[in-house]
């Protein structure tokens, strides 16, 4: 059978790690959102793709755990394990492996396709993109979001320029950015982060305003964000060290 996974390579720059040196786990989220990206291309899946087929693939939620975090100037072999959809929710696995072939961290990314004309979840996934994928894939993660009522604001976020992609929002990595830098300062300085959980509930469209509050959990920090135009719950996410 052909094998429905994808490799690249990717060079970890110096824009690409943290002021440790260490790689960023929003650099990890956007090494797996490329990937796909590039298996998704070079199968024909292309932005053009899903609109003739009024359908677009929206994240769930993701999670990643660094079994040792990468530093600068190493290059990481990213491979990408598509699987078919069940009950209406596409898995994707993501692997980094080390210049040794160590396992040094793994992305899971839960995906539903919407229809565009009624933005309801469809039940099946297109046979064009679903007989691609793999049957299963023998990975799993426990997804565990720990949070507390005990919040303190942080700063109001605008969806703008730097921060939104081609379906003009809020990039899903830039939620990974965000939640990471509520983590203290003397935390990080004394190891870097090394799990992130991420639940995505509504997309803050570019010109958009977010509130963003955090607070501490027994392992670590639970950091959320508010659509100020209606006060409804834009993300949530979970941050270990």
């Amino acid at each position: 059978m052909e094998s429905c996974n994808y490799t690249r390579k990717f060079f970890v720059n110096r824009h690409d790690a943290d002021f440790m040196g260490y790689l960023k786990p929003g650099t990890l989220l956007r090494y797996a959102q490329q990937v796909a990206t590039d298996q998704c291309t070079a199968l024909g899946f292309t932005p053009e793709f899903y609109e003739a087929n009024h359908c677009a693939f929206l994240l769930a939620k993701q999670g990643l755990v660094f079994h040792r975090v990468p530093r600068i100037d190493e290059t990481l072999t990213v491979t990408t394990m598509p699987e078919k959809a069940k009950r209406a929710i596409n898995r994707r696995i993501t692997f980094a492996y080390d210049e040794s072939g160590a396992l040094v961290a793994e992305v899971h990314s839960w995906w539903v396709l919407v229809d565009l004309n009624t933005r309801r979840i469809m039940r099946h996934c297109l046979p064009e993109v679903d007989q691609h994928w793999n049957d299963t894939v023998e990975a799993t993660m426990e997804y565990r979001l720990p949070k507390t009522t005990e919040l303190t604001d942080g700063p109001i976020v605008t969806a703008n320029y730097q921060n939104c992609d081609l379906n003009q929002h809020l990039n899903n990595c830039e939620y990974a950015d965000m939640a990471c830098a509520a983590v203290p300062l003397e935390q990080v300085r004394a190891k870097p982060i090394k799990k992130l959980m991420v639940t995505y509930h509504r997309e803050i469209p570019l010109g958009g305003t977010m509130q963003l509050r955090n607070g501490a959990v027994e392992t670590g920090w639970y950091i959320c964000g508010t659509r100020l135009a209606d006060d409804l719950p834009a993300f949530e996410a979970y941050c270990e060290v």
